[in-house]
């Protein structure tokens, strides 16, 4: 993991994370609508600075999601669960993406037809997904 730089497409939020260099594509019908058409690419994010947190706008897409935009330009930025810190953000808004891949793709159920699967990428459908947020959430109220 290396510490990069990102911003949004207008440069209102701007962020330095700790970055992973894996890429999570998320194939649900929301991050379909979220991204408009392709799925969401995630990146694993640590110790996040974001000075341009106020220009940022929240919606509770779910009973436990969160999808955070930029409030000016309309740019992915997060999803995260409520009440929690991001861990995740859009692999689109770093300055430099060198070195990074698709390894897992996830709700590939969902995953259009047109858009091919990522050779090598771990595939994973909604049932596995549903059953792994389950277990985190159990894990949680313990």
């Amino acid at each position: 993991m290396a510490r990069k730089t990102g911003q949004c497409l207008c440069g209102a939020v701007t962020f330095t994370a700790v970055v992973g260099d894996t890429i999570q594509a998320c194939h649900c019908v929301q991050c379909q609508r979220w991204t408009g058409g392709g799925p969401y690419f995630a990146v694993a994010i640590e110790n996040l600075e974001m000075p341009g947190a106020e220009s940022m706008r929240d919606h509770h897409a779910s009973e436990r999601g969160e999808r955070t935009v930029c409030g000016t330009c309309g740019s992915t930025i997060y999803w995260k669960m409520q009440g929690k810190a991001p861990q995740i953000l859009a692999a689109g808004l770093l300055d430099d993406q060198s070195g990074m891949r698709v390894t897992e793709e996830i709700f590939v159920d969902y995953r259009p037809s047109w858009i091919p699967a990522f050779g090598g990428a771990r595939q994973s459908a909604e049932a596995d997904e549903m059953a792994k947020l389950d277990a985190y959430l159990a894990s949680q109220s313990t």
